[in-house]
């Protein structure tokens, strides 16, 4: 018993190591590129000098209010699907995963200028969540990080729209976990989800911002392939890193052997 809790120790050890690593290179870069120095990156998440509540606080808060309240709706039902039944470290877990990928999604390495973000792997958290978890608590806490970036401003000009880029976008990402296999297929299932709900987008709201001569689904085809791909390609590359590959496979066999356990109790 002590072993495997030495094991799932180093494990959560190895991707706290990663995190840290993932964070330091983003802020690195995000100098490095010109978009300000570590301190005004920071000056984000604390109050501002007029007692305004910034950026990260109001993030705080949006996470807090919508975990405690998702989590007391899926309580009532949790007795007859334990998909759906939440442990003191899922909420922990959730919690971290879900502040994590929103710093990294703060530190934009590269930006288009009709919108769409380079980052240091900000969906690779999610993607970590619902490969360990599984997609149903997965596709919830990729919901809220759906909520968590309305905080970084929103551009509207239909309520589809608005779906396609922010709700459905970034919710699909909980999507992966349903790759339980292996995180790579999932991460790519997820990307590639995301990636669709910013064509389709792209392709019929923004189709003016197309080239002369260019068809409409291919600008946005093409514009949105700029950002995602690079995505998709940082998250499945860390993944691939021996460390992280070892530490993920023994987190989710864990689980599983968790979950195993539960229903061979009930």
């Amino acid at each position: 018993m002590e072993k495997k809790k030495s094991i799932e120790l180093k494990a959560w050890v190895t991707m706290l190591i990663i995190a840290v690593i993932l964070v330091a290179i983003g802020l690195l870069l995000f100098v490095i590129s010109g978009n300000g120095t570590i301190i005004d990156f920071f000056k984000k998440f604390i109050p501002s000098s007029d007692g305004g509540l910034s950026a990260g606080i109001i993030t705080a808060l949006v996470c807090l209010g919508v975990i405690v309240v998702g989590i007391l709706i899926l309580s009532k039902t949790s007795d007859k699907d334990e998909n759906l039944m939440w442990t003191t470290n899922e909420l922990v877990v959730g919690a971290l995963c879900l502040a994590l990928a929103y710093v990294l999604s703060c530190l934009k390495l590269y930006e288009l200028p009709n919108g769409g973000t380079i980052t240091p792997a900000s969906m690779l958290p999610i993607f970590v969540f619902a490969y360990i978890y599984g997609p149903v608590k997965g596709l919830f806490v990729a919901f809220v990080y759906s909520l968590l970036q309305l905080t970084q401003g929103i551009y509207v000009v239909h309520w589809v729209q608005f779906l396609l880029d922010y709700t459905f976008g970034f919710t699909v990402i909980g999507a992966s976990g349903f790759f339980r296999n292996s995180i790579i297929p999932g991460i790519v299932s997820g990307g590639l989800l995301r990636y669709l709900c910013s064509f389709l987008s792209g392709w019929l709201f923004f189709g003016e911002y197309a080239p002369e001569g260019q068809a409409p689904w291919l600008y946005s085809l093409l514009y949105n392939g700029s950002y995602m791909i690079p995505e998709i390609l940082i998250c499945s590359l860390i993944c691939l890193i021996p460390a992280m590959k070892k530490a993920l496979e023994s987190l989710r066999r864990k689980q599983l052997l968790k979950k195993e356990n539960a229903q061979a109790k009930a």
